[in-house]
């Protein structure tokens, strides 16, 4: 049996049954690695930032932050607030997109959004308009933003009164959405998520795991931990963390942090112990939404000074640039020789990571006589990005 294309996802893919067992084939290949190679500094930014037009700002930031760290840079309190403004904002788009657009659909039984409750739907469609508003304030535009080593393009000055507005219009809503909360365990994994001293961060400092109790690295020692792998049957690789399969994403961030705005940490109750139930990336996708919304309307209210852009020297180094993408952890790793042309580039990207637990998934689902596809779009995978 083979089901192609596997509908309302990014990029293409087939799941594959064959003899018993269920593949799930990736089957593009792009090369971004290795025509990075002999790029200066300031272009590897916005070269990387068009592997995904949904997440270009994830991107562009881990790339600008790998090279910060090659060249020791130090960028301002302003511009870590406004790169986390601008991570959350891409939060905001792309998971409404993913849950009410491409997710929705399958709890109300229908084959398309249009047939979603129209009151949602115009919530969607505001959410994500105001956050690729967001994004073009600071990197111009929402799609191949602008981003700078060692700043951003812009400074924020935004009104964010229809943002709040919205965030009561969800919070008034979110009762409605109570069967997201349903799910079952198909496979108990290792997680992963940055977080700054044990809290949800997408701009974090330290890599957070758990492979039955939590532990804690720092970014440039992933290499230590993460293993990447192939199959002879999909372009994208098979990471495991400790030898062990790894989730990421908005599951795995509930899981191992603990969130810092009041209403979205109401919602997040139910991830006080570690849960591996599947279909719940839909419910935190939810709380996420409502998180990222909390947090840039604190963090905008709260701005942090210093210059939002700096001198660059380029010299020869190494440096690891670590975010929390939409997906989950997204990891950049450069090395430069003197003149700041980049040598060697090595990119893990979320749903690489989740590979392996989109393959176990399908196989537990196949043998339960499951839905293959809602599975899949659980992990709302990105797979332009992964095959990058």
């Amino acid at each position: 049996m083979i089901i192609e294309p596997v509908t309302r996802i990014e990029g293409n893919a087939v799941i594959e049954v064959k003899d018993g067992k269920v593949y799930f084939k990736v089957i593009e290949f792009r090369g971004f690695e290795k025509f990075l190679e002999g790029r200066s500094f300031e272009y590897v930014p916005a070269i990387t930032a068009r592997i995904c037009g949904i997440c270009p700002v994830a991107h562009a930031v881990a790339s600008a932050r790998a090279v910060e760290s090659a060249f020791g840079i130090d960028i301002s309190e302003r511009v870590e607030d406004l790169r986390r403004i601008l991570l959350l904002a891409q939060t905001i788009q792309s998971h409404t997109l993913h849950l009410i657009f491409l997710t929705l659909p399958d709890y109300y039984n229908v084959d398309c959004f249009a047939k979603l409750p129209k009151d949602v739907v115009k919530i969607g469609v505001e959410l994500r308009r105001i956050a690729n508003e967001i994004v073009s304030r600071i990197a111009v535009r929402p799609i191949h933003p602008e981003l700078v080593v060692g700043g951003v393009a812009r400074d924020f000055d935004m009104k964010l009164d229809k943002l709040k507005s919205l965030l009561n219009d969800l919070k008034s809503k979110i009762d409605e959405f109570e069967f997201l909360r349903n799910g079952e365990v198909l496979n108990e994994t290792t997680y992963l998520s940055l977080s700054t001293d044990g809290k949800i961060d997408f701009y974090g400092k330290t890599l957070r795991g758990f492979d039955g109790g939590i532990f804690e690295f720092k970014p440039e020692d992933y290499q230590r931990y993460l293993d990447e792998r192939v199959e002879s049957f999909s372009f994208t690789k098979f990471p495991h963390l400790n030898g062990k399969v790894c989730r990421v994403g908005p599951l795995a961030r509930l899981n191992l942090t603990v969130l810092d705005t009041d209403f979205a940490r109401d919602l997040s109750e139910p991830f006080k112990n570690v849960r591996h139930e599947t279909l719940l990336y839909n419910y935190a996708r939810l709380v996420e939404i409502v998180y990222c919304i909390e947090k840039i309307l604190e963090i905008a209210e709260n701005l942090r000074g210093g210059s939002i852009r700096m001198e660059v020297k380029p010299k020869a180094g190494v440096g690891v640039g670590v975010v929390e993408a939409p997906r989950g952890t997204l990891i950049h790793h450069y090395e430069f020789n003197e003149r700041g042309l980049l040598v060697r580039s090595n990119l893990i990207v979320p749903t690489t990571i989740n590979n392996p637990a989109i393959n176990l998934d399908l196989n537990a689902t196949y043998n339960k006589g499951g839905e293959l596809e809602m599975i899949v779009r659980a992990y709302d995978p990105c797979l332009s990005c992964s095959t990058h």
